[in-house]
C-alpha cells in the first residue's frame, strides 16, 4: 500500500536538495565563494580575552569558536589599502631584491669589461641596475680648454631589453617568497602586497639614482681639451617604472589559484599577461627561425650600423615586441620605418617581410580569438563583463610593454647618429584596446554556438 503524502513528501524534499543521493553530483551551482571563515579577532579571544594563537579554531582558556562564517567583502578604498600595508615587509622584498640585482649588476659590468675595456669604469654598477630596471641614462658634456672652449654635446641612453627585464622579475619573485608569501591570505592582502612592494621597488631605486649621479673631467693641459661629463639615470624614469615591475611582478606572482576562481578580475588578469606573453614569444621563435635560416629583415631598418656590436638576438628579442604591437593595430617606430598596418605597403620593406607582417596581424587575431572562447568557457554566466575586462587588463598590459621596450640613443654631435625604436604609449592603450575587445568579443560569442 502506497502512502501519497509520503511522496509528496520526498518531492517536495528533493526540490531542495543539493546533492543527488545516488552519486553524489551536485544538482545546483551554489554560490559558497561568496562566503568565507573569518577570525573574529587575529589576536584575543572575543569572550575571555585571552590571547590566542592564529591557527587556533578554539580558546584554548573558555573554548569559544574563533571563527565565523561571514560574506566576502573587500574593502578597497585608498584609506584602508594605505592604512594595512607594511611598510617593514614590503620593504624587505624591495630590498633584498635591489641587493640580489646589485650583485648581477657587478658581473654584468665585469662582462661588459672584457668588451668595452676601460670605458666601463665610467659607469657603476648602480647605473647598470637601474638600466636594467628601465632606467634613462643620460649624459651632458662642456667641453672647455684652448681647442674647444664653449662646445657642448648632449647625449642620452635609454635601452630597456625584455631578455634583462626578466632579472628584476626574477629577484622579487624570489624575495617575495622568501618575506612575504605565506601572509597572501586573500586577494585583497595580495592586492595591498603589491602596492605596497611597488612604491618601496620605485622609492629605492629612485634614491639610488639620485645618490648614483656622477661628474667626471677628462683630459686638460695647454693644447689639450678639457670635458666635464656630468651623467646619471631620471629619478622620475625608475620612480615610474619601479612601481609599475614592482606591482605587476607580485600581483602576478602572488595570484593563487583559488584567486583566479573566485575572483574574475584576478583570473582575468592573469589571462591577459598570459595571451601577451604567448603572442610575443611566437613571433619572437618565428623571427629567430628566419633569421637562422637567412632572411635579412633583421637589417631593413636603418640600424644595422648600430646593432653590429649587439647581439643579434638581443635585437630580435626588442624587435619581436615592437612587431607584435604593430600585429595589435599600434604603430612602431622602429629606426628609419614607422610601422602601421594601413601604410604598410608604403614603406621601403621587402615584400617577403610584408607578408610576415601581415601573417602576424593574423596570428594576433587568432590568438586573441581564441582567448574569447576561453572567457566564455569560464566566465559565461557571469554578471560581469568577462571581455571588456580583459581588453582593460590587455590594454594596460600592452602599454607597459610598451614602456618597457622603449630604446632611444640620442647621440647629437658627439656621436653623430641617433636611434629610435619605440610605440607610442596612449595610442598603444587605445588601439590595443578598441582591437582586443573586438576579436575577442566576436570569439566570446561565436562559441555559444553549438
Amino acid at each position: 500500500m502506497q502512502v501519497r503524502g509520503s511522496d509528496d513528501t520526498l518531492e517536495f524534499a528533493d526540490k531542495f536538495r543539493n546533492y543527488s543521493k545516488e552519486d553524489g553530483h551536485q544538482y545546483r551551482n551554489l554560490e559558497n565563494k561568496k562566503f568565507v571563515l573569518r577570525r573574529k579577532s587575529k589576536v584575543y579571544c572575543p569572550n575571555c580575552k585571552s590571547e590566542t594563537n592564529l591557527n587556533d579554531i578554539y580558546c584554548k582558556e573558555c573554548g569559544t569558536c574563533l571563527e565565523s562564517i561571514s560574506k566576502r567583502t573587500y574593502d578597497f578604498s585608498i584609506k584602508n589599502i594605505l592604512s594595512n600595508i607594511n611598510i617593514k615587509d614590503s620593504f624587505k622584498v624591495a630590498g633584498f631584491a635591489t641587493v640580489i640585482l646589485f650583485f648581477i649588476s657587478v658581473i654584468v659590468k665585469q662582462i661588459l669589461g672584457s668588451v668595452l675595456g676601460e670605458y666601463t669604469s665610467y659607469i657603476s654598477a648602480s647605473n647598470i641596475l637601474l638600466l636594467l630596471n628601465g632606467g634613462d641614462l643620460s649624459v651632458f658634456t662642456s667641453g672647455s680648454g684652448m681647442m674647444s672652449y664653449g662646445s657642448y654635446y648632449n647625449f642620452s641612453f635609454q635601452l630597456c631589453s625584455l631578455i634583462l627585464l626578466v632579472l628584476p622579475v626574477i629577484c622579487l619573485g624570489i624575495s617575495y617568497k622568501v618575506f612575504m608569501k605565506e601572509k597572501n591570505t586573500n586577494e585583497l592582502t595580495l592586492f595591498i602586497q603589491a602596492i605596497g612592494v611597488g612604491s618601496l621597488y620605485g622609492l629605492i631605486l629612485a634614491v639610488i639614482a639620485l645618490l648614483s649621479r656622477n661628474q667626471l673631467s677628462i683630459g686638460g693641459g695647454f693644447l689639450s681639451s678639457g670635458y666635464s661629463l656630468i651623467y646619471g639615470v631620471g629619478f622620475i624614469s625608475v620612480l615610474f617604472r619601479g612601481f609599475l615591475l614592482g606591482f605587476l611582478s607580485i600581483l602576478y606572482i602572488g595570484t593563487k589559484k583559488e584567486y583566479e576562481e573566485s575572483n574574475i578580475y584576478l583570473g582575468i588578469f592573469k589571462q591577459s599577461i598570459k595571451t601577451v606573453a604567448l603572442g610575443y614569444l611566437i613571433v619572437f621563435v618565428l623571427l629567430v627561425i628566419g633569421h637562422l635560416i637567412g632572411l635579412s629583415y633583421v637589417y631593413e631598418f636603418g640600424i644595422s650600423n648600430s646593432i653590429s656590436n649587439i647581439n643579434v638576438f638581443v635585437v630580435i628579442s626588442q624587435l619581436a615586441a615592437y612587431i607584435w604591437g604593430f600585429a595589435n593595430f599600434n604603430i612602431a617606430t622602429i629606426g628609419s620605418q614607422s610601422l602601421f598596418l594601413p601604410s604598410l605597403f608604403k614603406t621601403s620593406l621587402s615584400i617577403d617581410f610584408k607578408l610576415c607582417l601581415i601573417a602576424f596581424v593574423a596570428l594576433s587575431a587568432l590568438i586573441l580569438f581564441i582567448s574569447g572562447i576561453k572567457l566564455n568557457n569560464k566566465y559565461k554566466t557571469s554578471s560581469k563583463k568577462p571581455v571588456l575586462i580583459f581588453s582593460v587588463f590587455y590594454a594596460v598590459i600592452m602599454a607597459s610593454l610598451s614602456i618597457f621596450t622603449y630604446v632611444n640613443i640620442n647621440g647629437g654631435s658627439l656621436l653623430g647618429y641617433n636611434i629610435a625604436m619605440n610605440t607610442n604609449v596612449i595610442l598603444t592603450l587605445i588601439m590595443s584596446f578598441i582591437y582586443s575587445f573586438i576579436v575577442t568579443f566576436v570569439g566570446f560569442k561565436l562559441s555559444n554556438w553549438d
